[in-house]
């Protein structure tokens, strides 16, 4: 993509950006799972997070010890200190371990279940399996007594062992008594500590409970020990809702935090998108129009000035866009939807593929829409184009439609043009109108298949309530990152059309270039010497020449006038003085040098070039005359105004010289204009004045005084002058008749009037017999193609 190709330069604010995206996309993404922790622990388990207790009991943690194996038990004694004067005893192992799934939280777990159901107590005849060799005297231990004949066959220590289970029995069974005939653990610790229950047989009794459980063990392991530590908080009088209240305080805390970080994150990318963005309008600016400035006319032409307006503004305004969107939104959706997924497969609940069916969704909306659209999206620049080309021929236009009363035929050439881009604007946005709907479809849809199965699994107890919530929320965050990507699509075809066109300026050849070795005059060269040899010229893409074997020499001090019928050539062929258009045969050499081997800059500061339509430039009277830069002083500008005739106009307007000057010399009339375009090529000094058509808007008076200020002021300058008017050149050194871009004439007024029968028609046109000073009959000669 081209859009890609425009941060070459960028690359640090794009990593910086990649980075800031990433942060902020993994604080957004934390919350669902912290929203998850407050479902299932804050709320349905007390804010109690792990089955380890912060403290604990030290008769409590014997009775836990009672349902571990002996590595287990001392596993867990390596972590809890020595009891204090209450007999509290504090955990002091690490987080990992007792987090969900750590190692001392695995080992609690069961014992903590086994426990909390001894606590509620149990029916005694669920204690067969644990009572070992005694099983058969569990309930009547206490009075079952041997026959004096076994009691005489025993040894002391087996008396004395017997006496001590029989005790033992009876205090178990009065416990059992006293608890309403369930055996609590209480009554279990009698049995353990008078040896009638195998304490190996209750670890193996606790994972046969496990094990039948099956896969609903883990779930339902966990909520009975979270049970079994509030009622632990309780028995040491600590009360559950603080405990709730301080779980909650740090998750809203620490989600605050996460909120703060993200956005910071964005407001920063935010800033670098943009920044870097403006950057590369700017530059792209600077260096479109700064190519377009090196173009000819002919390269001008060959894009039409509206669309080198539109190439300018609007395109590189849609590049602009583009650009903060690829950062803001097109590298943040695969990064969050990256570490979505991440988070999503790490969580196995078993619902993954439902993400899978909204991406296909997705694409499959995505895809279509696109395909409908992007044909429109090639075609929108191009109808800019064509309303800004209506627009601008419109506005400059404006006299000659008013004048023909052709408004409302231009009106509905506007309206053609407008409402082609219009139609065209309107099938893309309601094409794109759908994508919300639907998307919203997808996302509501894809919510319905998540509770729905989702809700199986919290039945059957392999998911709990926060983990199917913070599922939800990550599928819709990846699918929000497809989103995203399809919005920012409806602007990257369109702004990759604009970059495109802008690339096809930036990239377009130019016809006129500085030469590799640029060559300068010698010090000794006569100034102001230009001389045409054999010159001919055709235009790019032309047929013929349209000027063809022009050959003259003219020096400083003096007047080359230049005249021939419309369509002769004779603006071309002044153009190709400042290498406006380069020849296409021959040569033309400025002071000795030809011209193709000085620079652009240093032929045209040798030049003065005063074209048919003397343009100016909003700012001041004196900002127009200095517009050759720094080289013109005060005294050269006063001097080239008086001998232009604007003086005096100048002197009349509110504040001289400082007076404002509107865009294009509106504010000024057609003769003042081309007075201050003339007082603007004398003011930097020259070497050669070229004036094409320049005194059209000059009554005869000011026309005669201009040139003869410019015969007695301007000495060491070359002149040539264009002219439709006999009057305007007929006091020049030397004229040239062109007729179809060919040489027809050469000489004197006078010369030329004996000579050249094209000069005669177009001086018969403007000026007398009498005032030619010709007789009939030397008019008929001359056209009949004699000479006297």
């Amino acid at each position: 993509m081209r859009i890609l190709k425009l941060f070459k330069k960028h690359v640090l604010a794009l990593f910086a950006a990649i980075v800031l995206i990433v942060i902020s996309c993994n604080a957004d993404l934390a919350l669902p799972t912290y929203m998850s922790d407050i479902v299932d622990v804050g709320v349905q388990q007390g804010g109690i997070a792990s089955p380890v207790p912060d403290t604990i009991r030290a008769e409590s943690l014997d009775d836990l010890e009672l349902f571990m194996s002996d590595k287990d038990a001392k596993a867990v004694e390596a972590v809890f200190s020595k009891a204090d004067n209450n007999g509290i005893r504090t955990y002091k192992g690490t987080e990992e371990e007792r987090a969900d799934g750590g190692k001392i939280a695995d080992i609690v777990s069961l014992p903590e279940t086994v426990v909390l159901s001894f606590n509620q107590g149990i029916d005694a005849n669920s204690m067969d399996d644990m009572m070992g060799s005694s099983s058969e005297n569990n309930n009547n231990a206490a009075q079952a007594m041997p026959t004096p004949e076994q009691m005489a066959a025993m040894t002391p220590e087996q008396l004395a062992e017997m006496q001590q289970k029989a005790a033992a029995a009876q205090n178990m069974q009065k416990q059992i008594d006293t608890d309403g005939g369930k055996i609590t653990m209480k009554s279990l610790r009698l049995g353990v500590e008078g040896g009638l229950i195998d304490q190996g047989k209750l670890v193996e009794s606790a994972n046969d409970m496990a094990d039948k459980m099956g896969s609903m063990s883990g779930s339902i392991v966990t909520q009975r020990a979270v049970s079994y530590v509030q009622d632990e908080y309780k028995a040491q009088g600590i009360d559950p809702a603080d405990v709730q209240n301080a779980y909650l305080g740090r998750m809203a805390t620490t989600m605050f935090g996460l909120c703060l970080i993200s956005l910071i994150a964005t407001i920063l990318t935010g800033a670098v998108a943009s920044r870097t963005a403006c950057s590369i309008a700017r530059d792209l600016r600077r260096e479109t129009f700064n190519k377009v400035m090196h173009f000819s006319p002919a390269e001008v032409g060959k894009f039409s000035q509206a669309s080198l307006i539109t190439r300018c503004t609007n395109d590189i305004q849609q590049i602009q866009m583009a650009a903060t969107l690829f950062i803001r939104m097109c590298l943040m959706a695969p990064v969050m939807g990256i570490v979505a997924v991440m988070r999503v497969l790490a969580n196995h609940t078993g619902l993954e593929w439902t993400i899978a069916v909204a991406i296909i969704a997705v694409s499959a909306v995505v895809g279509v829409l696109m395909g409908l659209t992007m044909p429109k999206f090639k075609k929108m620049q191009s109808f800019v184009d064509r309303v800004n080309l209506t627009a601008r021929e419109l506005l400059d236009g404006l006299m000659p439609i008013r004048s023909f009363n052709r408004e409302e035929h231009e009106l509905e050439r506007f309206d053609k043009a407008s409402l082609d881009l219009m139609t065209t604007q309107l099938y893309t946005n309601r094409a794109m109108s759908f994508m919300m709907p639907l998307m919203m479809l997808v996302m509501n849809c894809i919510t319905v298949l998540i509770v729905w199965f989702g809700a199986q699994g919290v039945s059957d107890g392999v998911m709990q309530v926060g983990n199917m919530m913070a599922f939800i929320s990550y599928t819709m965050q990846i699918v929000m990152a497809f989103m995203i990507l399809t919005m920012v699509s409806v602007i990257l075809p369109r702004a990759e059309v604009a970059a495109e066109r802008v690339e096809e300026v930036i990239t377009c050849p130019t016809s006129i270039n500085d030469p590799a070795s640029p060559k300068l005059p010698a010090a000794s060269a006569p100034r102001g010497e230009l001389t045409f040899r054999d010159v001919s010229f055709q235009y790019p893409d032309a047929r013929a020449d349209v000027i063809s074997g022009v050959n003259f020499t003219t020096h400083a001090g003096q007047m080359l006038g230049i005249i021939g019928s419309t369509g002769s050539g004779k603006s071309t062929l002044v153009q190709l003085i400042p290498r406006l258009y380069d020849v296409t045969g021959g040569s033309i050499s400025l002071d000795g040098i030809d011209v193709r081997d000085m620079t652009l800059s240093e032929l045209r500061r040798r030049i003065g070039y005063i074209p048919q339509q003397g343009r100016l430039f909003s700012g001041t009277v004196e900002s127009n005359l200095k517009f050759a830069g720094d080289m013109v002083s005060d005294e050269n500008m006063h001097e080239a105004a008086r001998i232009a005739q604007a003086e005096d106009f100048i002197a009349e307007r509110e504040g001289g010289y400082d007076s404002p000057i509107s865009q294009g010399g509106s504010n000024v009339s057609g003769g003042q204009r081309q007075r201050l375009a003339i007082a603007r090529a004398l003011a930097k000094k020259p070497e050669v004045l070229v004036f094409d058509d320049s005194f059209s808007a000059l009554d005869y008076k000011t026309d005669a005084r201009l040139r003869e200020e410019l015969a007695k002021n301007v000495t060491d300058a070359a002149l040539v002058v264009v002219a439709q008017r006999i009057a305007t050149i007929m006091h020049a050194d030397q004229i040239i008749v062109l007729d179809d871009g060919h040489v027809v004439g050469t000489g004197t007024h006078e010369e030329l009037l004996h000579s050249c029968p094209a000069y005669l028609e177009i001086a018969q046109s403007q000026l007398s017999a009498e005032e030619l000073g010709l007789t009939q009959e030397e008019i008929a000669a001359v056209m009949e193609g004699g000479e006297h």
